[in-house]
């Protein structure tokens, strides 16, 4: 019974990732809205009234293959990109991520433990809801060697790397063929990441947040010098 539940739970997590759902609802909600329409449009046009069933039996067979297609592509501003599986995000060297939005949180999936430091979010994408903690140098693209992973031909094998150095988070582009944005600019060179800033390639998107416990937030309260006017 628990292993049936917990298929369950990661094959709804997958329809989730995958907008298959919401897929289904606007399929659903657009067809409706056309019958509705075509109900008052073929008496005023003397429109015969099988067509009006004809027009719901195409709608129903084709409901599968909206579904499937929504299972294998994304519809984006770029056409319809393909969705990575989940088996491609567990390649190799690719770092584990801290927390997956794509699980619901029940029982048998505690709430991630964090400690302090820099983490990535991504908003969007073929990772899209998974987070990692960057502690060291981390490189991503389209090559399986990467510590994060993205089955894209627009990104190159290696793209960009994060890095830390003094406690500072750092972005570098690696000369990639379509460049790498920090909050809609191109860069050029290493630049420092900041809380909530947003890193960009093409229609994948990055988050960059900073944890630290209170006890950490405190320690550097205390170091803090206050000057008064006197």
């Amino acid at each position: 019974m628990e292993k049936q539940k917990s298929k369950l739970s990661r094959l709804y997590g997958e329809l989730r990732r995958r907008n298959v759902l919401n897929t289904i609802v606007l399929y659903i909600v657009t067809c409706w809205i056309i019958l509705q329409v075509g109900s008052v449009a073929f008496p005023i046009f003397e429109i015969h009234n099988d067509y009006y069933y004809w027009l719901l039996g195409i709608f129903i067979v084709f409901f599968p293959v909206a579904v499937s297609i929504s299972w294998f592509y994304n519809l984006t501003i770029n056409g319809f990109v393909r969705i990575a599986p989940f088996s491609e995000r567990r390649m190799l060297n690719n770092i584990a991520p801290v927390v997956d939005q794509r699980v619901s949180l029940d029982k048998n999936n505690k709430a991630p433990v964090r400690i302090d430091g820099w983490y990535v979010k991504a908003v969007s994408g073929p990772v899209e809801g998974l987070e990692y903690r960057i502690d060291n140098g981390v490189t991503i693209g389209r090559a399986i060697e990467c510590e994060i992973t993205l089955l894209r031909s627009y990104i190159s094998r290696t793209h960009a790397r994060f890095v830390v150095a003094e406690e500072i988070l750092y972005i570098e582009d690696l000369n990639s063929s379509n460049g790498t944005l920090v909050n809609n600019k191109r860069i050029n060179q290493r630049v420092r990441l900041y809380q909530g800033d947003e890193i960009q390639f093409k229609d994948i998107i990055f988050k960059i947040d900073e944890y630290a416990t209170q006890k950490q937030s405190s320690l550097l309260l205390s170091k803090t010098t206050l000057i008064r006017n006197k």
